[in-house]
């Protein structure tokens, strides 16, 4: 054994004994200037070294000024060497030279050559690295390497692809792009050496997301030839659309009030026009739209079930320009450009339906058949939406923008009737009814970048929906004076709404580029008004007596803290993880909960990926409603000590493919736990009355769950989506229906939908969306029975029998809407359109509620029930100047 160890020192001491020796020599060098290979050449001849390197190494470095007084050779080389970004590896005597791959970052922004608005989600892809990045929602891109020679390409849909020749990168740079639309329309251009980006369904860690251009929204068929964001989503798999026509949104099971809208990070609350046939967002307005229905992100919160994140066009940066659309039963006109200079943009977008106009023939018509016997009939609907926009960039890292929406809707219905009781004598009744509702919401923000890692945004934001009803009537029986003279007024006014003002900040940072982080702040208080109502009445014995009805104004302050981390574990592996602190102080109560976040992405080959996902949401107000319809009449109230705030608990998993980078192929199954869920108690609705809100409210769960597959197609003549959806959803409230569990109005089993947008030529394009759904569910007497008295057995009477809540299940819902479009272009780069719509296109009279009736045979009535149809087959045309 010590014959071995003394064998094995002397190998040691022959292999490396020189490297220590060698390694150890201390080196003196006069002070001199010359070129690195001279101060090398120095240095070799004051010392046992000799250095390799390749010839060019040192081009363009310049001189240099050095000495050395006894220093060791690792220490004189990281003096000398540092600074020019070389390293060296010392075997013995050899000191081999190599340059040092630096990271280096490379920054800028992708915009459209003709309007400069920035293009989101655009492609940036270095082919010389094989790394790439997607461009953020500011049109920011942010791309990590190592230095040498790149090649960027930048691609986006609908956008002619671009490549900047290889260029040598050794410090960062900043490089801005701009993309030009694709015209040519009839070829389709792919990329095949580009892979996937990180934005992409395959790649991204994200589920349950659809993101949707305005050009999609605008394409689209929908009801009355009206582009509507909320129909849009209704076609999509997970998504109810609720009773036919209306604007309600139902996401895997959820209620209509639990899903966040937000405009600018701006959250709002009536979304709907004409009670929901129309939603409040006028897709001109829009650049590009998110929609999460699962695996929701930790910098959401505040809903059970969805988020839609809108933003709004920002305006032509390069020159001025507009459009005028009119339409059937409404009109849109918009205007953008720059503003004093290319820094200032503005964007201002008018929607108003003429359907008061429309009507006032009629009206007018009617009355003047009624005028000899002194009767009138007013009725007036009108609605407007009111998007407006400024922003300026100071400079390439802040830029400042102020956003404002505002939408109102006012209906008037009343009459004016008299009939005469005698010659002398007459009666006379005067009714109005009067509902105005709508949002108002202003958004001030700041976007700025710290540093190539760092990015930021702080907005400033108020919002309000207020909703007002006013009933009057006033009858009269005779004159004044006389004996048989009677005289009542009555006066009654109900108003509900609420207010937010707050402040959001967010953060994104992007220390390497295996990780993301995103982290902020969400402050925001809450004014509620709910059921405040005023009643007074008048007649000649009693006078005047008011009487208030009210409950006072209820304030709330919500506030979360959140961080989120994608982090690229390994190349097969991404891990998205986060977490959302949130708190609710209402009326000396305070609500926390901690709503963690999670899902992951394995990539089984460059085209397929398998995800899963973890997420609970926390909801602190919620909409009071027992109508099927999105009425004004419907309240948000905030959560008490006696109503717990609302809970999700979603689990969901899928698998995602692409072909040929065109075709998009997903399966997500899904299952969501919903608690405290809030209900009206059996015996009581929305009417304002003598008894407390919260009193007429009661708590309970539910559950939703299923499967869905949808395949899309994004580019190419022909683009569009088909999906499926296989659901249930239940409810259980201890207070309703005996304590069982029962279905949800909207428990839909099965959702097929099918929407095509195929380009016959560069001016011609033909749309079609087809779907189908399981019918909704109501609740039915189903059964009844004769109830007789005891002592006289010929009085009797009906009694309805339900068995359960929403026990009838309503015929299956299916649709097919048809639209033409052709384009004409103009002189001076204008462009007129023509849009023809079919809605219910072979005349489906799909059902819009059941009502009990009643059938006679043979003298004799029998009950039965009858659907209400509303939408039949509907024609309209509308025009469209951009210029």
């Amino acid at each position: 054994m010590r014959l071995y160890l003394i064998r094995i020192a002397l190998v040691w001491g022959v292999l490396f004994g020189s490297t220590y020796l060698y390694a150890d020599e201390k080196i003196s060098l006069a002070r001199q200037t010359g070129s690195y290979p001279e101060i090398l050449s120095a240095i070799e001849a004051n010392s046992a070294y000799r250095f390799s390197y390749r010839s060019d190494l040192f081009e363009e470095k310049g001189k240099v000024k050095f000495a050395a007084n006894e220093e060791n050779i690792e220490s004189l080389l990281q003096r000398l060497l540092d600074p020019i970004a070389i390293r060296f590896t010392i075997n013995q005597k050899i000191i081999v030279l190599r340059p040092r791959e630096e990271i280096v970052m490379i920054q800028g922004s992708v915009r459209d050559a003709n309007n400069g608005m920035e293009l989101a989600g655009a492609s940036v892809y270095d082919k010389e690295s094989g790394h790439g990045t997607a461009v953020d929602a500011n049109g920011a891109y942010n791309l990590r390497r190592r230095g040498g020679r790149t090649n960027l390409q930048i691609s986006f849909i609908g956008y002619q692809p671009f490549s900047l020749p290889s260029l040598t990168l050794r410090n960062d740079t900043v490089i801005h792009f701009k993309l030009s639309p694709d015209t040519t329309a009839l070829t389709e251009v792919i990329v095949r050496s580009r892979p996937l980006s990180e934005t992409s369904q395959v790649h991204s860690s994200q589920m349950g997301k659809m993101s949707f251009s305005s050009k999609t929204l605008r394409q689209t068929p929908v009801l009355l030839g009206e582009a509507d964001i909320i129909k849009t989503l209704q076609l999509t798999p997970g998504v109810s659309m609720g009773t036919e026509g209306t604007a309600g949104l139902y996401v895997r099971g959820g209620g209509n009030d639990e899903n966040l809208f937000l405009i600018d990070g701006n959250p709002i609350y009536q979304i709907n026009h004409i009670g929901g046939v129309f939603s409040a967002f006028n897709p001109d307005a829009i650049s590009e739209m998110d929609f999460f229905k699962g695996g929701f992100p930790a910098r959401y919160g505040g809903r059970l079930s969805s988020v839609v994140d809108l933003h709004t066009r920002e305006g032509n940066s390069e020159k001025l320009k507009g459009s005028v659309t009119l339409g059937l039963i409404s009109g849109n006109m918009s205007l953008e450009g720059p503003l004093f200079n290319k820094k200032t943009t503005f964007y201002l977008g008018l929607r108003r339906t003429w359907l008061d106009v429309l009507s006032a023939p009629a009206i007018a018509i009617v009355n003047k058949t009624q005028k000899k016997q002194g009767n009138k009939y007013r009725m007036r609907y009108a609605f407007h939406d009111l998007n407006g926009k400024i922003a300026h960039r100071i400079d390439e890292r802040n830029k400042l923008f102020v956003s404002i929406y505002q939408g109102n809707d006012l209906f008037h219905t009343g009459y004016k009737e008299f009939s005469l009781i005698t010659e002398s004598n007459y009666s006379m009744n005067d009714m109005n009814n009067r509902m105005r509702w709508g949002n108002l919401m202003t958004t001030a923000g700041w976007e700025h970048r710290y540093n190539e890692q760092l990015s930021g945004k702080l907005l400033a934001l108020y919002t309000r929906y207020h909703s007002q009803l006013k009933y009057y009537n006033e009858s009269q029986t005779g004159r004044p004076g006389e004996e048989a003279y009677d005289f009542q007024k009555t006066e009654n006014t109900s108003t509900n709404g609420i207010q937010d003002m707050g402040i959001r900040s967010s953060f994104d940072y992007r220390p390497l580029s295996q990780h993301r982080v995103r982290f902020g702040a969400d402050l925001l208080y809450h004014i509620f008004n709910p059921e405040f109502t005023r009643f007074q009445g008048t007649n000649p014995e009693s006078g005047s007596q008011p009487q208030i009805l009210s409950n006072d104004r209820l304030h709330g302050f919500e506030c979360a803290l959140y961080a989120e981390d994608d982090w690229t574990l390994h190349p097969r592996v991404l891990i998205n993880g986060g977490i959302r602190l949130s708190t609710f102080t209402t009326s000396g109560k305070t609500f926390f909960n901690a709503e963690p976040r999670a899902s992951v992405r394995w990539l089984a080959g460059s085209n397929i990926s398998v995800k899963a996902a973890y997420a609970r949401m926390a909801q602190y107000v919620h909409q009071l409603s027992n109508s099927f319809l999105n009425l004004p009449t419907d309240s948000w109230m905030p959560v008490t000590a006696k109503l717990k705030p609302l809970l999700s608990d979603q689990v969901s998993a899928g698998i995602y493919y692409t072909l040929n980078s065109t075709w998009q192929f997903s399966a997500e199954g899904y299952y969501k736990k919903l608690n405290n869920l809030l209900d009206y108690k059996d015996g009581f609705s929305f009417v304002p009355g003598t008894v407390e809100w919260e009193s007429k409210l009661t708590g309970g769960k539910g559950r939703g769950y299923g499967v869905e597959w949808m395949v899309r197609k994004e580019s190419g003549r022909t683009t569009g989506w088909a999906g499926y959806t296989l659901s249930w959803a239940d409810r259980q409230f201890d207070e309703i229906n005996e304590g069982r569990m029962f279905r949800s109005r909207y428990d839909n089993r099965h959702k097929f939908n099918i929407v095509v947008m195929h380009k016959i030529n560069p001016l011609v394009e033909i749309t079609a969306a087809w779907s189908y759904a399981s019918g909704n569910r109501t609740t039915l007497p189903l059964e009844r029975y004769v109830e007789f008295e005891e002592i006289d057995y010929s009085n009797r009477g009906e009694i309805e029998y339900v068995t359960e809540r929403n026990n009838y299940q309503l015929p299956a819902y299916h649709r097919l809407d048809l639209g033409l479009n052709v384009y004409r272009p103009k002189k001076r780069n204008r462009m007129g359109i023509w849009n023809i719509s079919i809605y219910n296109a072979y005349n489906r009279m799909n059902p819009f509620m059941v009502y009990q009736s009643s059938k006679t045979v043979n003298h004799q009535s029998f009950p039965r029930f009858k659907q209400m149809s509303y939408f039949p087959i509907i024609p309209t045309v509308s025009y469209t100047y951009k210029f």
